[in-house]
């Protein structure tokens, strides 16, 4: 006799165990996790508020809420960081409505190394880029650069943005077309 279909729960991430080593007393596991995404968060705040040290303060913000107990394993420790932090962003954009285009504009990663040689290759493009994430909205620069710029799935994006896969998919076709058009105007 056939029994029944059981079904487990997925095996546990690297990040699921990090935390329970963490909350089971380990330091250096919230080090290590703290150390996996940083950077990354670090990058998107920064693309988002333009501001360096602020975006520090986001990240550091976002881990803050860890410590706190804000996290529960209900769901994707990555993603609850980056809808934290994205919700952080969008609260200090709205607190800082004087913020104009300019601080709004990608002008590139802050890990970035600038050689001669790489800042020459591909400046003009990169400006070109630059010069059209910035034209998009918010929302629409936030999915493109969750979902290319941090390499997430749109359902993570999704997740993060608190909207809908099919909403993720469609400002991403929405953001390429704009990007191409503005990018390549003939």
């Amino acid at each position: 006799m056939d029994s029944p279909c059981v079904h487990e729960p997925p095996p546990p991430t690297a990040d699921d165990v990090l935390i329970a080593r963490w909350r089971a007393g380990e330091p250096d596991a919230f080090e290590q996790i703290f150390n996996r995404y940083r950077d990354r968060l670090t990058a998107y705040a920064w693309r988002m508020v333009r501001r360096r040290e602020l975006a520090e303060e986001l990240c550091l913000e976002a881990f803050a809420r860890v410590v706190a107990g804000a996290w529960k394993p209900t769901g994707s420790f990555r993603s609850f960081l980056f809808t934290v932090v994205h919700r952080l962003c969008l609260d200090t954009l709205k607190r800082n409505r004087r913020a104009t285009l300019a601080h709004l504009r990608l002008v590139g990663s802050p890990e970035t190394v600038s050689t001669p040689e790489h800042h020459a290759s591909g400046n003009q493009e990169r400006a070109r880029l630059e010069r059209a994430m910035a034209e998009l909205s918010t929302d629409h620069r936030a999915v493109v650069l969750l979902y290319y710029g941090q390499g997430l799935a749109s359902r993570e994006v999704a997740t993060i943005l608190d909207l809908e896969d099919h909403q993720v998919r469609s400002r991403l076709s929405y953001a390429r077309k704009r990007l191409r058009s503005l990018m390549d105007p003939e």
